[in-house]
């Protein structure tokens, strides 16, 4: 019998590694939480082996990071998960502020090729539109280079110029040319229709690479010639070509093949390209990094957890992120499919437990945010935790889900909200028909959109569910839009509606219409200082269900943001939900 409480805080301990690259000199660098904070840590060639080490002492998270070719550092970092990053350069000796601790939020760029300076954006200007400025190391400050409109994010140097990526919604995109010395830019990329244009990846001063979904539902891997202005698809998998790194004539793309990544590597010949292998495995691809013919990988495995890896002949694992001797209790998913209320089919990861105390196991429903994102087979602590404490974990990506095409993600916008509620209920009704899971003894749980799903199917599927655990989500989506950072409102309003002109709509449709509904237990989780998705939700919730006499733990973190980023709350939080679950559960 484990002791459950021990059992979940060494599961919420463990650590993670991400963000690897290569730098000027060959070491490796990547982002790791071992301190409890993502911070930026070096790995060295020592003696045959390898070494570890920490290169900043910084006393918050790092976000982000670039290399020089001199070897300066840019980093970017917030104060308690409020996303308003501020962006500084360390040169081994001292670390410089180049922008932000002024309310503003600034995006890092790239370096000159000469490391002199340090392209980046921010919304200083007015708080909602990331104009492109660039530092000068030399003499010690910015200039802002081009006036925009909306969120710009600068990619990298091309020659003299920059490419950047001008997010029009959170799925269309266009790319940008930005020449410093005129302060004008030129759109590269104008389409017709919704089209995400992004990653543009240079391969020499007249011609990059990206990645575009303009030509069909899923993304392809393009070539654009900078002096013709023209384009040409020149690979398409037929799924999400998703990361892009070029480096001496060879690519290497990481393809979203329906969920797990798919290393391709490539030979670029002229405007050609052949395929040398694929390298497939379950996991999720977050960067590449290739300098010569080294190439780093973070990636995100169920059963290794967030881990870097060195591509040679073979794949050598880097980092060894502690995880509490827990490795022997981690689960691979299994995918289902199964059809919804309109005969659309949806795809799906269970969890089963590796023991399970009865058959069939209690399940949890697992509902990720965005809308505009995926479940996919990445390492999930809480999952792991779950499935070792004898409750499976069924996560259906329901219309909206990203990963299946243009026209699946757009299948639940606006009106057609609650036909997302409706794919949750009918993932229920076909496990439960498998007999997969027990009808009797299930939990919803989500964070952000996640979060809004959750409450919704607690409301409209009351007698489903022994409780719900509801993470930084949405209450009102009326006073969501409002309220939410103004950066954020216009490509969010795309999503979920105009206040102005749909409030009825988006009030029908938000929990706190509903809430009277809702019976099962509740435990709320949400940051004071949260950017995206304010506190002031939660609060709402709360107060309207303690109104109600329904059982409510609201926990109430004032020192995070959009999610849990520090590890002292992550245990104390996560540890409290689980136990809450296995409680309602298991009990």
């Amino acid at each position: 019998m484990y002791d459950i409480e021990l059992l979940v805080k060494r599961f919420m301990a463990i650590r993670s590694s991400t963000s690897a690259s290569i730098a000027p000199d060959g070491s490796i660098y990547y982002l790791s939480d071992m301190t409890g904070q993502m911070q930026l840590w070096r790995i060295n060639k020592h003696n045959g082996g390898y070494v570890h080490d920490l290169v900043i002492p910084w006393d918050r998270r790092i976000g982000d990071y670039t290399i020089a070719s001199n070897g300066l550092i840019a980093f970017s970092s917030d104060f308690d998960g409020d996303e308003r990053w501020a962006i500084y350069v360390y040169d081994g000796n001292r670390i410089v502020r180049v922008a932000g601790e002024d309310g503003s939020m600034n995006i890092l760029g790239d370096w000159s090729p000469d490391g002199n300076m340090l392209a980046f954006t921010s919304n200083m200007r007015n708080g909602v539109d990331f104009d492109v400025y660039i530092y000068d190391m030399r003499r010690g400050g910015y200039k802002r280079v081009y006036e925009a409109e909306g969120i710009v994010i600068v990619q990298s140097w091309i020659g003299d110029k920059l490419l950047a990526v001008k997010r029009n919604t959170n799925l269309d995109s266009d790319i940008l040319l930005v020449d410093p010395n005129s302060g004008k830019a030129y759109n590269l990329t104008q389409h017709r229709g919704e089209a995400s244009n992004t990653n543009p990846t240079p391969i020499n001063g007249a011609m990059f690479l990206y990645v575009t979904n303009e030509s069909g539902e899923f993304k392809s891997l393009a070539l654009y010639n900078i002096e013709k202005r023209k384009s040409r698809v020149i690979f398409n998998p037929g799924w999400d070509v998703e990361l892009v790194e070029y480096s001496s004539g060879n690519l290497y793309v990481s393809v979203n093949e329906d969920g797990a990544s798919a290393l391709y590597l490539l030979t670029l010949d002229g405007d050609e390209v052949k395929v040398r292998g694929v390298y497939r495995q379950l996991w999720v691809i977050n960067s590449i990094d290739a300098s010569g013919r080294n190439v780093v990988i973070s990636a995100s495995s169920p059963l290794e957890g967030n881990e870097v890896y060195m591509l040679r002949v073979s794949l050598e694992r880097l980092t060894w992120s502690p995880k509490l001797g827990l490795e022997k209790y981690f689960t691979e998913p299994e995918s289902f499919k199964y059809k919804s209320f309109d005969n659309l089919e949806i795809h799906g990861l269970l969890y089963k437990p590796p023991k399970p105390a009865s058959t069939p196991p209690p399940a949890v429903i697992w509902l990720h945010g965005g809308p505009e994102s995926q479940v996919r087979p990445q390492f999930n602590m809480l999952q792991q935790a779950l499935t070792t404490l004898g409750v499976a974990v069924a996560a259906p990506n329901f219309r909206g889900s990203t990963g299946y095409g243009k026209t699946f993600v757009h299948l639940d916008d606006v009106d057609k909200r609650l036909d997302a509620v409706r794919d949750v209920y009918y993932a229920v009704e076909y496990l439960t028909s498998k007999e997969v899971i027990d009808p009797d003894r299930l939990c919803v749980i989500g964070g952000s959109y996640g979060g809004y799903l959750t409450l919704m199917s607690l409301a409209l599927y009351p007698n489903l569910w022994k409780c719900g655990v509801e993470i930084v989500g949405i209450v009102n989506l009326v006073t969501f839009i409002r309220n939410t950072s103004p950066y954020r409102r216009r490509y969010r309003m795309h999503e979920y509606g105009d206040p102005d002109k749909h409030a009825d709509i988006m009030l029908k449709m938000s929990p706190i219409s509903h809430v009277y509904k809702i019976r099962a237990p509740l435990m709320v989780i949400h940051g004071a200082k949260d950017p995206r998705v304010p506190v002031s939700e939660a609060d709402q919730l709360v107060n309207a269900l303690k109104n109600r006499g329904v059982e409510v733990e609201y926990i109430r973190l004032e020192d995070e943001g959009h999610g849990i980023s520090k590890i002292e709350n992550r245990v104390k939080v996560y540890s409290r939900a689980l136990l809450f679950i296995a409680k309602k559960l298991l009990s």
